[in-house]
């Protein structure tokens, strides 16, 4: 009889296991019995897929109970209407695995997330509205914002407790209080999520000041404040302005990230413990922020405007109890102590063993590709477009015209955001912009027809402040050289997700390639292992590993290599690294690998 009742019992599977998750006075309770919400910030798009489980199965031996995850809109609608929820890019799948491994999940799907991501998470074809205000009620911003967030609802609703899935509850917005104060437009944001059918818990989380708390919020909605030091001040500011809700911070920092050209930030443990025991103690529901960092691929690391323009690199390591390979660190353990210790009569999982890291030889150069020889065809004519204009979101935007001499003078380029390199008849003459303290360029054509060519890169949008608003990346005003207009200028758009798919040259020996180059390498391993790519001799550039953009290089630091997860290696084929090398005038001939991370200041 039973065999006969399955097929019409398993749609209510997830029913069955249905949850109760709610706020009684300063508690959370789930099913009925106190819960405290000991959670661990780790992003699905900076991990691979293929060590989703293992990461979660990290947490859980350290005694976390829960998994957070931001949601980043434009990972996955990079051209207005067009998804992508796939491969590396599913999200709802890393949300079903945390519930396969017996973990709840909260989801913050933004819009805006920070996260020392590109523009925050929020898509560039945004910014191809001239003057349109983001975070805000602008309809340019707020209509598609608002369509995510319904997408958002649909895709959360069917994994919420109530429904048998993982997740607890929902943030909206996100440090919205030191952005702007705007409480309609929260609203308009909620009804969007709820639009989509999710009908459980959302909170907002904001940084741990009464003021901020109050502008980021919304009344009757769960607040979290968010810090890295001086949790019990955090959590009176938070009672100030919510009482009777339970404590809670939805980003405790355990860390900090690193910027180019800056100091790599190491965050000791002791640093940290004595308000991580607070909230032990206190029996507080946290999120630590991170507990595993990763690595942030295919170019989408954010930015920040301090002293001047400061991008994000790309390893993501945050000084985290996971590094940015995914082995635990001294933080890891001190925590994992520290949470045991509370926990009384219950045994933590053992932690899994992973093998450890290594270096796989030396891999050498045997093709190249010039980069000016393996551009695309242009995509239209006329005064200098940014970025956005021609729908692009990533990578480099290359401006040719053509030049009348004899001519001298200073380029002027404008706002150049972010790295220009100045080519004349394929000889680089020069790099501007915010990224340098390099300024006016001088230039002299002699006589006849010319070739000009303004390659500029995107480094990365900031992510974080007003400022965002006007990240249109490449170049923007009138340029002109010793007081001549320059143009019309062909747009030649360069994403860099993949390689170029052209023709390679074998290197001759003897051969030297110089700058502005696509390197290849070949090589062969017996198993997948983890390790690192070693930049040491080069400049600056972009490194592929079977086709998948693995991120940036550039001997500023503070990273001096790039992780490379075995998991993207083949065992029964050869694989292929490629690098486009920027700025070296002759690049080493090969590329070594290590066991470890190297920093370089």
């Amino acid at each position: 009889m039973l065999k006969h009742l399955l097929p019409l019992l398993l749609p209510l599977a997830p029913l069955l296991s249905a949850a109760e998750f709610k706020v009684e006075g300063e508690s959370f309770m789930l099913d009925g019995r106190a819960f405290q919400v000991r959670s661990g910030e780790l992003h699905y798009s900076r991990v691979p897929r293929d060590e989703w489980r293992n990461r979660i199965r990290m947490a859980k031996a350290m005694g976390l109970n829960t998994v957070c995850t931001y949601v980043f809109w434009n990972y996955h609608e990079t051209k207005r209407g067009e998804f992508d929820f796939t491969g590396e890019r599913d999200v709802a799948e890393f949300v079903r695995i945390i519930g396969e491994e017996g973990m709840k999940a909260m989801v913050r799907p933004g819009p805006y997330v920070c996260a020392e991501w590109d523009l925050g998470g929020l898509p560039a074809w945004l910014l191809a509205e001239p003057g349109v205000r983001l975070r805000s009620a602008d309809p340019r911003f707020l209509e598609p914002a608002k369509a995510w967030m319904k997408r958002m609802g649909e895709m959360v609703r069917p994994l919420s407790v109530a429904r048998g899935g993982p997740v607890l509850m929902v943030q909206l917005e996100n440090e919205y209080g030191n952005f702007g104060e705007d409480a309609a437009y929260l609203a308009e944001l909620e009804r969007a999520l709820r639009s989509g059918g999710y009908e459980g818990m959302i909170f907002t989380g904001d940084g741990a000041s009464a003021g901020t708390l109050r502008k980021g919020g919304l009344p009757g909605v769960l607040k979290a404040a968010n810090f890295g030091r001086n949790a019990e001040s955090a959590f009176r500011a938070l009672k100030e302005v919510s009482p009777g809700q339970p404590a809670f911070t939805a980003e405790f920092w355990v860390g900090w990230f690193d910027q180019w050209e800056r100091p790599h930030r190491m965050i000791a443990s002791r640093e940290k413990m004595k308000d991580f025991e607070f909230l032990m103690r206190t029996g507080a529901s946290f999120n630590l922020y991170m507990f595993h960092g990763g690595s942030t691929r295919g170019l989408w690391s954010g930015a920040n405007r301090e002293d001047g323009y400061r991008p994000t690199t790309d390893g993501y390591d945050y000084s985290a109890p996971l590094d940015e390979s995914g082995r635990p660190t001294e933080k890891y353990e001190a925590m994992r102590w520290t949470i045991q210790r509370s926990l009384k009569g219950e045994k933590l999982p053992d932690v899994p063993k992973m093998p450890p890291t290594a270096g796989i030889g030396t891999l050498a150069f045997t093709e190249r590709l010039g980069f000016l020889e393996a551009l695309p065809g242009s995509v239209e004519t006329g005064a200098a477009r940014t970025m956005e204009a021609l729908g692009q979101s990533t990578g480099f935007l290359l401006y040719r015209t053509g030049i009348e001499g004899p001519l001298e003078g200073e380029l002027a380029l404008g706002a150049v955001k972010d790295r220009v390199h100045v080519i004349l008849n394929g000889e680089v003459l020069g790099i501007s912009g915010r990224s340098t303290k390099n300024g006016k360029i001088p230039v002299k054509i002699p006589a006849g027809s010319h070739r000009l060519d303004l390659l500029v890169e995107n480094m990365g949008r900031i992510n974080y402040g007003s400022f965002m608003n006007d990240e249109r990346k490449g170049l923007e005003g009138p340029l002109t050289l010793g007081g001549r207009e320059l143009g019309p200028f062909e747009h030649v758009c360069l994403p860099m997700q993949v390689p170029p798919a052209a023709e390679w040259q074998e290197i001759k020996e003897g051969e030297k390639p110089g700058r502005l180059t696509f390197l290849k390498a070949r090589f062969k391993v017996g198993k997948q292992v983890d390790t690192f790519l070693d930049f040491g001799g080069f400049g600056r550039g972009i490194v592929w590993l079977n086709g998948r953009n693995l991120g940036r290089y550039w001997k500023a630091g503070p990273p001096g290599t790039v992780f490379a997860p075995g998991c993207w290696m083949k065992t029964d084929a050869e694989n292929e690294i490629v690098i486009l090398e920027l700025e070296a005038e002759t690049p080493p001939a090969s590329l070594r690998t290590r066991a470890e991370a190297v920093w370089l200041r």
